[in-house]
């Protein structure tokens, strides 16, 4: 079954997506997904033909993916799925950095508590779980950014986060299944702590816990990117 007819049966006969769109799409959750591995070759013919596709809507697909700098098309040598160096990571933490800890400030200052209030209680239940449950559910755990980030009130910071949350993504899905358990409890306890400063209203904390759990989460990055000694 070709591409068209797989993502019709996913999301349904309403879907008026371009091939093009369609390929983008999937390609791009297989590399944030880690599916598809740092520097692995892409052969145009062998996905037109996975796919069941014609050339043109999967170049299209691969070079709208090289403006997003998830893959490297390099000239006589064909495609290749962007590494993730330590250069990358920690541009990408700068960036988060500026972005989320207004974020958290605004959020603080005029947000709805509710939503907090249940997501503090779903953190809260981490303490009890084992190191498999909580990794499987800190994989989700940028749900908590976007909603800080949608709770900010502010569209245009919205907007340039949405802009690199694919990278985001892609770098938090590719370390978590790595991070040792004394990581995966202070992500949680972090996330807790941020949550707990905006359900108060106090800014400060807000902006001082997000700052603090960014800065935690890119130095255990590092060090396991440096304890491997290469780029991923």
């Amino acid at each position: 079954m070709g591409i068209s007819s797989a993502l019709l049966d996913k999301h349904g006969p309403a879907n008026n997506m371009s091939k093009k769109t369609q390929v983008y799409e999937l390609l791009k959750n297989r590399i944030v997904h880690d599916e598809l591995k740092p520097q692995q070759y892409l052969n145009e013919l062998d996905l037109c033909e996975e796919l069941g596709i014609s050339k043109t809507p999967v170049r299209e697909a691969l070079q709208h993916l090289e403006r997003d700098r998830l893959v490297v098309i390099v000239p006589n040598k064909g495609c290749f799925v962007a590494s993730i160096s330590l250069d990358l990571i920690r541009e990408i933490f700068e960036i988060r950095e500026v972005f989320e800890c207004a974020a958290a400030r605004f959020a603080a200052r005029m947000s709805s508590r509710k939503q907090f209030e249940e997501l503090l209680d779903t953190h809260e239940s981490f303490k009890a779980i084992g190191d498999a449950e909580i990794r499987q559910a800190l994989v989700s755990g940028y749900q908590i950014h976007q909603i800080i980030v949608d709770a900010s009130g502010n569209s245009f910071l919205s907007w340039y986060y949405n802009s690199i949350l694919s990278q985001i993504l892609r770098i938090r899905i590719h370390f978590l299944s790595r991070f040792e358990s004394s990581r995966l409890h202070a992500t949680s306890g972090e996330h807790r702590a941020i949550l707990k400063a905006i359900i108060e209203g106090n800014e400060d904390e807000a902006e001082k816990a997000m700052r603090a759990h960014l800065v935690n989460s890119l130095v255990s990055i590092g060090h396991l990117m440096l304890s491997n000694r290469k780029d991923l």
